[in-house]
């Protein structure tokens, strides 16, 4: 595990809030030179704290305006069933996550789809046609009120 300090927390949370700032806007919102901020960011991606970057998609803007959390309760929890589980959804544009759970159910998948009727097909022709499912259970999300990743990097991590 990496030790982070006040400004490695700082720099995490800036690069979270736009991770296209440049190391110059970084480093002034930080309170460092830019050099020691480069250094640091740098020893963080090298780390694996920061995973890399990625572009936060409007789903409303490509017309995606339902979205969903799917559990999923295989058959048998064996390893071959979930790997047919994983390889049958692996390339599935609508399945945005795909969590592992404990639980009375093993997957849940966060699913965006056009409409009700691309919600029905994905679920009959897409999950419940995969063999090793026995049950799935859908829940639409009304709001979404918080969702920004990881939100240790301010507050730190809870131990």
């Amino acid at each position: 595990m990496v030790e982070l300090d006040p400004i490695d927390r700082r720099i995490l949370a800036v690069l979270q809030a736009d991770g296209r700032m440049s190391n110059l806007e970084v480093a002034e919102r930080v309170g460092l030179s830019p050099t020691p901020c480069s250094r640091r960011i740098k020893r963080l991606e090298e780390s694996g704290v920061i995973q890399g970057y990625s572009a936060r998609i409007n789903p409303l803007a490509l017309g995606l305006s339902i979205c969903v959390v799917v559990s999923v309760r295989l058959a048998k929890q064996t390893p071959d069933a979930a790997s047919q589980f994983l390889s049958a959804i692996e390339d599935r544009p609508e399945i945005t996550e795909c969590l592992l759970v404990t639980g009375s159910v093993d997957y849940l998948l966060r699913v965006w789809v056009r409409d009700i009727e691309a919600l029905r097909q994905f679920i009959s022709a897409a999950l419940q046609a995969i063999p090793c499912v026995a049950e799935t259970s859908t829940m639409v999300i009304l709001d979404t009120t918080k969702s920004n990743g990881l939100s240790t990097a301010e507050t730190g991590a809870r131990r």
